[in-house]
Parts: structure tokens; sequence; C-alpha cells
């Protein structure tokens, strides 16, 4: 039996006469292309370099041959260095450019070293070695407010503009030497900071001077150098001097 017009149920059965639901038509989705991250480019090694050992004696050593690269160096790389635990298993890389390597630090724990040539720019939190201690710069800028106007709580500041650290074993800071004047040095015997039980230091080794053109570091004139920790992507000409853990090797041309 036909059931009348507009029930919502069956007279017979009492099913519900009510259309099926219709399951909803999802909405598109929406798709776009990621915008890549940007990078930076790593140079491509082109040549050969070669780092030849230059023993404590200043006479020369073994050498390691450099093809292009990136070449990975460190402790892992076998003997003798795989007895220098200065060296990280991979300490570093080289990738030969034209005008010397480009060096990389892989581990950060304790860096690759320059030998200083006249004077640089010394940045803030920089660090190098003068014979057998590590120093440590900082900038000591002018104290600004914070964002609301607050300022900080400190003993007056005399005109410090710097500060230089010695770093003990372990990489712990320990005493702190402020910079007031134009001109502050290091050596064995003379200087602002002097270190007279290190024979590796010279009398006076090295100074770091403040302009208005900016800081620096100079050796001047040490029988074994002033080395500076390389910063990242570093490009080191040929015929430098660099020091990996406690391995000391020139840039050679191969």
């Amino acid at each position: 039996m036909a059931n009348p017009a507009g029930f919502r149920f069956c007279g017979g059965c009492g099913s519900s006469l009510a259309p099926a639901p219709q399951a909803p038509t999802p909405a598109p989705v929406q798709t776009s292309t990621p915008t890549p991250l940007p990078t930076t480019p790593r140079p491509v090694g082109a040549g050969k370099a070669r780092l030849t050992l230059i023993r404590i004696d200043g006479s020369e050593g073994g050498s390691i041959d450099i093809n292009g690269g990136p070449m990975e160096f460190g402790r892992s790389y076998g003997s003798p260095f795989d007895a220098d635990f200065y060296l990280s298993p991979q300490h570093c890389k080289f990738t030969v450019l034209g005008e010397g390597l480009v060096i990389d630090d892989i581990a950060g724990a304790n860096g690759v070293y320059r030998k200083l040539n006249g004077r640089i720019p010394l940045e803030h939190g920089d660090t190098f070695r003068v014979g057998q201690e590590l120093l440590y710069y900082e900038d000591l800028p002018e104290p600004a407010p914070l964002a609301d106007g607050t300022e900080r709580m400190g003993s007056p500041n005399p005109g410090y503009w710097g500060r230089v650290s010695l770093i003990l074993e372990g990489g712990i800071a320990s005493e702190a030497f402020p910079i007031e004047a134009d001109e502050f040095t290091v050596g064995r015997e003379n200087g602002d900071i002097t270190f007279p039980l290190d024979g590796y230091v010279s009398s006076s080794h090295c100074r770091i001077i403040g302009d208005d053109t900016g800081v620096f570091l100079e050796d001047r004139g040490s029988s074994n150098g002033t080395y500076v920790r390389l910063r990242p992507g570093s490009l080191v000409p040929y015929g430098t001097l660099i020091l990996a853990g406690q391995q000391l090797f020139r840039i050679d041309r191969a």
C-alpha cells in the first residue's frame, strides 16, 4: 500500500521515509609550493694544495696532499695524528681555492689557528694563542637601558672598552683583564698580562690596539708567533702556518 504524500514514516512497517543523507562534498585542499630556504653555497675545490708538517725544531716532516676537496682531517686520519687528543676524530675540512685553503671547523672543540702576520682586526669572541696560553677577547660596549627604560645595576665603568680572559684547560675562563688604555700588551716579562713561566712567550709578545677605526691584534716580532682561531669558512693563503691540535702545518701549493 502506498503511503500518502507527506508521511515521514511507513504506515505498514514504521520505517523512516526521509531520503538518505548525502555525504558532504569535501572542500578542495589548498596547496602551495613551499619557498625553499636560502642556502649558503659551499666552495668546491679546484686545484691541489699540500700541508707540510713542521716539527718542533722547525724542520719539515711529512706532508698531506689535498686534491680539490673538501677533505676532512682529524685524529681518525691515522698515524701519527691519532695520538694527538687535542684533535677531534673529524676536526676540520680543507677546500682548495686559487688563493689558498678554505678551512671549516667541524668539531668546534679546539678549533684551527693561523699564525698572525702583522696586524689583523680583532672581533668580539675571538680566541688567540700566545705561547702555551689561550686568551679570549670580548668587547665591553657602553651600557644601554632595557626596552622599558630600566637601567641595569653595576659598578661604575671607569672607561673599560674591552676585556681579555685567560682560558684554562677544559675551556674554563679564569682571570679577566679589562682594557682601558689605547694599547694592551702581552709578554713574558713586560705587559698588562705577563707569563713569566712560559718559555714560548717572548718578552714583549703581542698587543691589542683600539682606536676610532676598530680593534686590532698585532704580533710584536715574537719568536714563536701569535695564533688566532679561524672563523668559519676562513680563506687562508698559501705560505701561512696553521695549528690544529698540536700539529703545526704550512699551507703550500702542490
